[in-house]
């Protein structure tokens, strides 16, 4: 089975054939469905201020105006619903769907896209020199697809992404606008085996219609730990060389790459390789966490990383609160959030200490939104304490747009501890506990994140992500992969 099909989310056409249809009565049983594990099981739809019944409304319309309809319209439907959550784990998908029957399927944007500050950028790769060169270098931006505004276009087209960070929003809606056969196909226009381009600088246009193209043109990112050549197969191979991860850099500074939050279950030598690394680097003017690009995983490395990050005079430190729908079992640390290191204020693992801890950050923590003690439970805490070694050094996380999940979860876990610096710009922002229902009728599968997770601040992170305490924006130099110059300002920064 291809990635592809791992990924596909939904399938919407309105030419094409597909043989498996629902009844209207089981559609809207389906629906019915839907809308229950909504208001029962989701957690960010109870905090959500669009008016959803209107949108059932409009579905349950459509539906009745057919005798049966395809399943890939209640699929879409669904998800336009899902797009208005801000639960970044949230999903719809359709099993068994053969997207290799259909050509479009396998056609993409026909260059390069990536973006410069708010600027989509229309790029080639060159093999040669390994770096991507402008497409057009007279007119290196996108100005509008198809007649309609570049951003306009990713809105209304790449509408899953919509309630991404702002920071994130541009990033993600242009993974879609690569597979736009994809997009094409869910709006119905399955004949359209071209698109209309308009390039610019800023003063001229310069308008271009090209054929889609056979091949994934993707983008990647010269600062991403998970395109790294060197790590890619750190969450794939048990024996993956650790040592690759970390090395001296210039003036004393330590690096250490995590590419993704792998759990040591998948590599059992991880743990040790942490730790041991730590040692190394103890005595290092400063040390650089490099988590740019990491999709997430679980929070065991965050755990064990805590016990040398943290400072006595912070510990216990309250890194998470999060609320899990009240409609599940509640009354002692269910497995899940024991997993994640969350335990409620009278777990057997959380000490007077920490509850003592607890009180004092309660008189302070305010969430941005209040929340309902009729769907939720009390809130689960997870509390990181100092080992007896800690480390002296300086810690800069280095982050970036596509820190996701756990690696979002790392970044605000740490953020305003003293000896700790998060650097980069705003993270992509998610935590949800999500869990995966499926329609009796359609089959359709439903991803929902059961918990809100609050940062420090009160914020959730699905929706905001988590701030830097120091800006460092990549630069044109790397967008083009000629080197890596939010690393190289970091260091200067250390340095001076």
């Amino acid at each position: 089975m291809t990635i592809k099909k791992i990924l596909i989310s939904l399938l919407f056409i309105s030419t094409l054939g597909f043989g498996q249809n629902l009844t209207k009565e089981k559609a809207l049983e389906d629906l019915n469905e839907f809308k229950i594990l909504l208001k029962k099981q989701s957690s960010y739809y109870q905090v959500s201020k669009i008016n959803f019944e209107n949108q059932f409304n409009e579905i349950e319309i459509k539906i009745n105006q057919k005798d049966s309809i395809p399943i890939y319209f209640l699929a879409f439907e669904l998800e336009k619903i899902i797009s208005n959550i801000i639960d970044r784990h949230a999903n719809i998908r359709m099993e068994n769907f053969e997207e290799d029957d259909y050509e479009l399927y396998d056609l993409y944007f026909p260059f390069t896209v990536s973006s410069l500050g708010d600027k989509v950028v229309a790029l080639n790769y060159n093999k040669t020199k390994k770096q991507y060169e402008y497409f057009s270098q007279k007119y290196p931006f996108i100005k509008r697809i198809n007649k309609v505004n570049i951003k306009e276009f990713l809105d209304k087209n790449a509408h899953r992404r919509k309630l991404s960070p702002n920071s994130a929003k541009l990033t993600d809606g242009l993974r879609d606008l690569r597979d736009i056969g994809e997009l094409y196909f869910k709006q119905g226009n399955t004949t359209m085996k071209d698109v209309e381009i308009t390039l610019t600088n800023g003063r001229e246009d310069k308008e271009l219609v090209l054929p889609l193209s056979n091949k994934k043109n993707w983008y990647f990112e010269i600062g991403s730990t998970a395109y790294n050549r060197d790590y890619r197969n750190f969450d794939r191979d048990k024996d993956f060389d650790l040592t690759k991860l970390d090395k001296w850099l210039t003036d004393s500074i330590a690096y250490l790459a995590i590419p993704s939050m792998l759990d040591y279950d998948e590599n059992p030598n991880l743990e040790h390789y942490l730790k041991s690394t730590i040692e190394k680097y103890r005595n290092s003017k400063a040390l650089i966490l490099d988590i740019r690009g990491n999709g997430g995983g679980t929070r065991e490395i965050l755990n064990t990383l805590s016990g040398y990050f943290v400072q006595p005079e912070q510990s216990p430190w309250v890194a998470n609160v999060a609320y899990v729908r009240s409609d599940q079992f509640l009354d002692e640390d269910i497995s899940s959030m024991r997993s994640r290191f969350l335990y409620n204020y009278n777990s057997e693992f959380l000490t007077d200490k920490d509850r003592k801890t607890i009180d004092k950050f309660n008189k302070k923590f305010e969430t941005e939104f209040k929340v309902d003690a009729n769907k939720f439970s009390e809130p689960y805490y997870m509390v990181l304490h100092s080992n007896q070694h800690p480390v002296e050094c300086l810690i800069y996380i280095l982050i970036n747009d596509q820190c996701f999940s756990a690696a979002s979860v790392f970044t605000s876990a740490f953020k305003g501890l003293d000896n700790i610096k998060i650097v980069g710009v705003t993270t992509n922002g998610s935590s949800g506990r999500s869990k995966i229902f499926y329609l009796k009728n359609s089959n359709i599968r439903v991803k929902l994140s059961t918990m809100l997770s609050f940062q420090r601040n009160g914020k959730t992170l699905d929706g905001n992500g988590t701030k830097p305490d120091i800006i460092i924006e990549r630069d044109e130099n790397q967008l083009l992969r000629k080197n890596d110059s939010q690393l190289e300002k970091l260091i200067e920064l250390i340095k001076n």
